[in-house]
């Protein structure tokens, strides 16, 4: 099994669909801290499966859109492994209603689980790096790009905009040192297709040029990208099968 020596991971939000294959992908580099705020189950297989493929990993529950949690989840990894060399903010969720009856606890829902999590993770990784080569990126959506925000998604659309736009101000202010970028993903094959209207599904991949959807994977392969390298700092790649340039 690989060990300490390695270059520790944080992938939150990663015990299935996109942080689970970004978490398994930098496995094969990296120790990682696997995380969820209730599917332990998920996490727990995701850590597995990065082990039984010979990569070190372990999972730490935890509810990033409090302090308490955040500092719950440093403390652990920590402890585990020592400093942490990088941090992918995949945590999120997204929730569908007509504006008019969206309450404060479902705005505060979306914006804490999207956007704060994002910056007090963030915080966090800041305060404790001491290195010269640390890396954030943080996992958005077209949904938070101009012009492509989704009617019944407002306020999931305006915590992906924020953290987009946190995104380039950390850039800014973290460079050298630490690269910040985003990514956008599309539409990705996760479970929340099963979940989607049919004739929505059908109108979305019809959008697509490339006739399908995003593998979970490919987002994945991004996140490796933009971890290995120190020239891009402060980018929002956009990964969508061509959705955004066929929409407009």
């Amino acid at each position: 099994m690989k060990g300490h020596a390695l270059k520790t991971a944080i992938v939150t939000g990663s015990s299935t669909g996109i942080g689970r294959a970004i978490a398994i992908q930098l496995g094969r580099e990296y120790n990682i801290i696997a995380n969820a705020k209730a599917d332990i189950e998920g996490g727990k297989r995701t850590a597995q499966e990065i082990i039984d493929g010979g990569g070190s990993a372990i999972f730490i529950q935890a509810d990033l859109s409090n302090q308490t949690g955040v500092d719950q989840l440093f403390e652990a990894a920590h402890s585990a492994f020592g400093s942490i060399h990088v941090l992918v903010n995949n945590a999120g969720a997204t929730r569908s209603e007509t504006f008019g009856a969206w309450t404060d606890a479902h705005w505060h829902d979306m914006l804490t689980t999207n956007l704060v999590s994002c910056a007090l993770m963030s915080q966090a990784f800041i305060a404790q790096f001491s290195g010269e080569d640390g890396a954030i990126v943080n996992i958005a959506s077209i949904r938070g790009m101009e012009r492509y925000s989704r009617i019944g998604a407002a306020a999931y659309s305006a915590a992906k905009a924020g953290v987009i736009n946190l995104t380039s101000a950390m850039a800014r202010e973290l460079a050298p040192r630490i690269t910040v970028n985003a990514i956008s993903p599309g539409f990705v094959e996760t479970a929340y297709m099963e979940r989607a209207d049919a004739s929505l599904i059908a109108s979305w991949r019809g959008a697509m040029p490339i006739e399908r959807f995003i593998d979970s994977s490919e987002i994945a392969d991004a996140v490796a990208f933009l971890v290995s390298q120190r020239a891009m700092t402060g980018a929002n790649i956009v990964i969508d099968g061509g959705f955004t340039i066929t929409s407009n």
